[in-house]
């Protein structure tokens, strides 16, 4: 009970409850969306390079996003580029319902790319948190659209194996079945939009629009370093994780519907990983518990090329995404922290370009990895990118005493 006091989200208006809800429905999507896409594109006949090539587009096109989006909101406001980003999110789901071709569906990665706003560490959603939230109460916020995000990512995540049971109970082919579940997904993405519709832009950016010129951070070194790292970061986890469900279902023949209950119970137990944070954090700091749930997840990744038991690369799997999942929240009020406030938005859109960049050849690199070498390869690679970012982490941050502590 003391815990869940402590946690209490002071930080929660009308506006950010609203922008909470709205991410909230857009997660469901991001959820089966996540474990569907590339076996859907399995399906469909496309290669394992390929179906990387379509995440890789959509990753190029995000990282693309994150920084002009990023920018842009910073000088023009919030609220239109959160709506934007609702309608190209609802736009990828209604190509993909209606076509089978490689350059449409190529198309749809795109544009949804451009509306993947779902997470508090998005620039749009984090500069519009940072200006409606004081700096004591953006943890507790971040906390709790983290919680929220994990309940949709639940939901989405069971999801996933409807398209099975279509085809089972209904007598579907199993393209029809996935494109029911687009339809459907299309229809909840474009429903978000009613509580982005309802929020009003944040008092200080309209006070300021016309003042402040947004040209570059104040500092351009921690904004860098963090870059770099959030590069290798991305890089590691697109080559061991963009076609962990695709790996699945080449090596262990385990569809979605097997596949959505595992995601799903990872995003459930991170709800209570999250009411852990404050205690962890105050005894550990923030970047040393980073760097250890790094380190954690290049072992875990490791020991899952080197297993042939899908009961234990399941176990490995739903611990490496808690441990993943656990750090967000934490890495999202680190990075809110290193520039002003009205020079948020552009200070993660630019390290989320960086983290986007180097990610956009990461699954095409796996699709290869997959054709050329071995299915296990990139989770070798992955794992000690992993640890290369750990030990980035450690000699950028550990010991500068402004490291922020939450």
């Amino acid at each position: 009970m003391d815990l869940i006091k402590i946690r209490k989200p002071t930080g929660y208006d009308r506006d950010i409850s609203l922008l909470t809800a709205s991410m909230f429905v857009r997660r469901i999507v991001m959820g089966f969306l996540q474990i569907v896409r590339a076996i859907y594109f399995a399906y469909l006949g496309y290669s394992p390079v390929k179906i990387g090539i379509l995440l890789s587009i959509a990753t190029a096109v995000s990282a693309i996003h994150n920084v002009t989006f990023g920018y842009l909101c910073d000088k023009f406001g919030r609220k239109p580029f959160l709506i934007l980003g609702g309608i190209f999110a609802t736009l990828r789901m209604v190509i993909f319902a209606v076509t089978q071709d490689f350059w449409l569906l190529a198309l749809g990665q795109g544009l949804g790319a451009l509306g993947e706003g779902v997470g508090a560490g998005q620039p749009v959603v984090s500069g519009y948190i940072t200006d409606k939230v004081d700096a004591r109460d953006r943890p507790g916020v971040y906390s709790g659209m983290a919680i929220t995000n994990s309940l949709a990512a639940t939901i989405g995540s069971a999801l996933g194996g409807l398209p099975i049971y279509l085809e089972a109970s209904r007598g579907y082919n199993i393209i029809t079945a996935h494109q029911i579940l687009w339809q459907i997904s299309a229809v909840i993405s474009a429903s978000s939009l009613i509580f982005i519709l309802f929020i009003q832009e944040s008092i200080r950016k309209t006070e300021e629009i016309d003042i402040i010129k947004v040209e570059k951070p104040r500092d351009w070194g921690p904004i860098l370093k963090f870059s770099l790292i959030r590069g290798s970061n991305g890089l590691a986890w697109g080559i061991a994780d963009s076609l962990t469900p695709l790996y699945f279902f080449y090596r262990f023949d385990v569809g979605t519907e097997s596949l959505g209950p595992v995601y799903a119970l990872a995003r459930f137990l991170s709800i209570f990983s999250y009411l852990l944070i404050p205690r962890i954090v105050e005894r550990f700091g923030d970047i040393n518990t980073i760097i250890a749930s790094r380190l954690s997840s290049a072992v875990l990744t490791f020991l899952m090329a080197l297993t042939d038991s899908y009961f234990i690369a399941f176990i490995i799997l739903v611990i490496n995404r808690l441990v993943t999942l656990f750090s967000m929240p934490i890495r999202q009020t680190f990075a809110s922290s290193i520039v002003e406030p009205d020079e948020t938005a552009t200070a993660i859109g630019i390290s989320s370009f960086a983290r986007m960049g180097v990610q956009t050849i990461a699954p095409t690199l796996a699709g290869y990895m997959f054709e050329l070498l071995s299915l296990t390869t990139p989770f070798i690679v992955g794992s000690m990118l992993m640890a290369i970012n750990g030990g980035l982490y450690w000699n950028y941050f550990a010991k500068d005493k402004k490291s922020l502590k939450i």
